[in-house]
């Protein structure tokens, strides 16, 4: 990572949720962890009269977990349910869509969504995953407590066509990171 002054990543990331042709949706919940898993592949050797040759094995799915205390009713079903936006009052349908999750790392001020550009004089630390589907929404509330939602995305390590499926780009206090594009079936970030 190229922080090195400021310590952005202490504080707080900003999330977002991007439906494939859809809108870049900030999450408001209160998230209380994070984790991001997976990429992890194996090496075999394979015994051959002339000595070992290695083979690798493929890598494994990302997993991308969150842990929060909803602000709204819209901060997570549209996207367990497959829609394209947070704005339903009512959902009766369900479909699976591919979404991108962003997550930024910034000391920028006036920061609304992960995807926007980072000026030149500040810190950020940006990762994408393309291709995500959010395979799990648990919702837990114990008397006396908050609401709390466990969301876990999965994506693959790459497409079909072998192009991966993430990204990370770092500024420091002398370059800027620019916004991501719009994710559609072509334009991954």
């Amino acid at each position: 990572m190229a922080l090195t002054q400021n310590e952005a990543w202490y504080s707080k990331a900003y999330i977002s949720v991007t439906a494939e042709s859809g809108s870049e949706v900030q999450l408001r919940a209160k998230t209380t962890s994070l984790g991001v898993s997976g990429g992890n592949f194996d090496i075999e050797s394979i015994d051959t009269f002339s000595g070992k040759i290695k083979k690798i094995g493929t890598r494994e799915d990302f997993e991308i977990s969150f842990d929060g205390i909803p602000i709204s009713h819209q901060d997570f079903d549209w996207i367990f349910h497959g829609l394209t936006t947070n704005t339903a009052t009512s959902i009766t349908s369900s479909a699976v869509l591919d979404y991108r999750v962003t997550m930024l790392w910034t000391d920028e001020t006036g920061i609304t969504a992960a995807g926007q550009t980072i000026a030149t004089a500040s810190e950020a630390y940006r990762e994408m995953y393309a291709e995500c589907n959010l395979v799990s929404l648990e919702k837990n509330m114990d008397a006396g407590e908050h609401l709390t939602a466990t969301l876990i995305f999965k994506c693959p390590f790459e497409d079909t066509g072998g192009t991966v499926n993430f990204q990370e780009k770092s500024c420091d206090t002398t370059s800027a990171l620019l916004s991501s594009s719009a994710y559609t079936s072509t334009n991954k970030f």
